[in-house]
């Protein structure tokens, strides 16, 4: 068979795209279009080993990335400290440095990231997050129908959260969401087995955000399995894309990372990598712009 070649779509040209979709349309669909338009990306040739960012924080306003921009300096400190964060023992961070990181985050990536939501938190915010294999979206799905990574495997049972599938269909928006999921140690809840009814619905796709400030690299997914169990030594699990995309097991990174809620009611933040270096931010163009 002869394989049909295209041309990469460089980043600015995937902006671009972005920019043209109709998006008069419900917060719904605008992350459906998001998303197709990051299929496009991902399945072109890839000879750099470069990943589309996600471009959540485009939906920032000027005024916005004004207000919160940092110089270089200031961002670059920053990761560090978050760097040093990550290599504590698995836990929480003390409330004052928690409140800290979630207004710095949030500011950079232009979208509210959080440890509590709703009153809801995972047993730990740092720890490590292990690679996990691709898992079930449908009865009779198989792992050559996984269209990245399959060097990975895939889980012989579907997530602990059931299909993902919308209505019973395979559509875009699931086939993103199995693409970018966590695993997450809801069973280890203090009050999970005596509110598993109200907690299961709640967790199932919620979404989330790793954090690996090492590599200066985030990504956007959902709560998709639960796991890895204690004696795993390990607090989360990540999908492939995620593990691969987000450099999570990187000489620099060694898994260690930070995973918080993203408080996005409306369903507008896509899911997928997004590069924190200072250069690929909205804040650095206006600076560099200001500048020239």
């Amino acid at each position: 068979m002869v394989k049909k070649t295209t041309t990469p779509l460089s980043q600015q040209d995937f902006l671009e795209k972005v920019k043209q979709l109709d998006f008069k349309v419900t917060s719904q669909q605008l992350l459906a279009a998001i998303s197709l338009a990051g299929q496009i990306a991902l399945n072109q040739p890839n000879p750099d080993g470069k990943f589309p960012q996600a471009f959540a924080m485009e939906t920032q306003t000027q005024d916005d990335q004004l207000a919160t921009q940092v110089t270089k300096e200031e961002h670059e400190e920053i990761m560090a400290k978050m760097v040093g964060m990550v290599n504590r023992p698995p836990g929480h961070l003390a409330k004052d440095e928690e409140l800290y990181l979630e207004q710095q985050l949030s500011d950079t990536l232009g979208f509210d990231v959080t440890a509590e939501l709703d009153g809801h938190r995972l047993n730990h915010s740092i720890g490590v997050m292990g690679g996990e294999q691709h898992i079930l979206r449908f009865a009779g799905d198989t792992l050559a129908q996984h269209d990245a990574y399959q060097e990975a495997g895939i889980a012989p049972a579907r997530g602990a959260f059931g299909w993902f599938t919308e209505n019973g269909q395979l559509s875009e928006k699931a086939i993103q969401q199995e693409k970018y999921y966590f695993a997450v140690q809801t069973l280890y809840l203090p009050d999970w087995n005596s509110n598993y009814r109200e907690l299961k619905p709640w967790y199932k796709f919620r979404k989330m955000i790793v954090i690996n400030p090492a590599e200066s690299m985030a990504v956007v997914g959902v709560v998709g399995d639960a796991g890895p169990a204690q004696w795993v030594k390990k607090q989360f699990g990540g999908s492939p894309e995620i593990i691969r995309e987000g450099k999570v097991w990187s000489q620099k990174s060694r898994g260690k990372i930070m995973l918080l809620f993203v408080d996005d009611p409306e369903d507008k933040i896509p899911l997928g990598p997004i590069d924190l270096h200072w250069e690929a931010l909205p804040q650095a163009d206006s600076s560099q712009s200001q500048n020239s």
